[in-house]
């Protein structure tokens, strides 16, 4: 049992707490065991869902995976500091409107047209790139994401699976032209979102295969046309 700090940034200030209690413990727990209550969004509290990711001593991660005490040691000072994302609307306290990101999946075409069309040699990248919980998180790490143009690492992750997986060549096109329109130009690739994924999605293995398919033989056929 010990004593430590809790601060939590709701609304545009921040609010300090007490918390006296097992520290083996992640920060969903500590949430619902102040006396003050926080909102916050919650579903699975297993890792699975993705909802409760929140900025955690400044790194997105989600709050059902990160406890008290490893957080300590890696500080090491008694403090835990407890922010929204900020790269989407907040709701309330560290509640977040993430809406932005469906709506970029919608816009890029993130769906098969056809019958999937499958390749053993393919099917543990697939496996790996169906992992994302769209959480936010690479978002919230990404230095050049800001709602707008930018479709966001999410669109790269899932785009990379369905064009391995479509043979409808009309809707394949659509999505290679959106990845080229509203993530290549705009990713710096820092590979933040890698650093940050809570489900450790090789993203530049996702970025990379998108490039080749999308861009990269674009650029080949105009150097061979001249």
């Amino acid at each position: 049992m010990s004593i430590i700090k809790v601060k939590i940034k709701i609304g545009d200030e921040y609010q300090l707490f007490d918390y006296d209690g097992d520290l083996n413990i992640p920060v969903t727990t500590l949430l619902e065991r102040l006396e003050y209550p926080i909102e916050y969004s919650c579903s699975c509290l297993q890792g699975l869902c993705g909802s409760c990711a929140m900025v955690i001593n400044a790194q997105p991660q989600l709050a059902c995976k990160t406890f008290l005490n490893k957080e300590l040691a890696v500080t090491k000072n008694d403090m835990i500091t407890i922010e929204p994302l900020s790269k989407f609307p907040v709701i309330k306290d560290l509640t977040v409107d993430r809406s932005i990101l469906h709506e970029a999946m919608i816009d890029c075409e993130q769906w098969l047209e056809s019958d999937a069309e499958t390749n053993t040699n393919d099917l543990d990248f697939e496996y790996e790139m169906s992992m994302c919980l769209m959480c936010g998180c690479c978002t919230e790490a990404c230095p050049n994401y800001e709602m707008g143009d930018f479709a966001g690492t999410q669109v790269a992750v899932s785009s990379s699976k369905l064009v391995l997986q479509e043979t409808d060549k009309h809707h394949l096109k659509n999505m290679k032209n959106k990845y080229k329109e509203k993530f290549y130009p705009h990713c710096v690739k820092s590979l933040a979102c890698e650093d940050v994924c809570p489900m450790k999605i090789p993203t530049q293995r996702a970025i990379s295969k998108m490039n080749r398919k999308s861009v990269w033989r674009f650029w080949q056929l105009i150097e061979n046309y001249k």
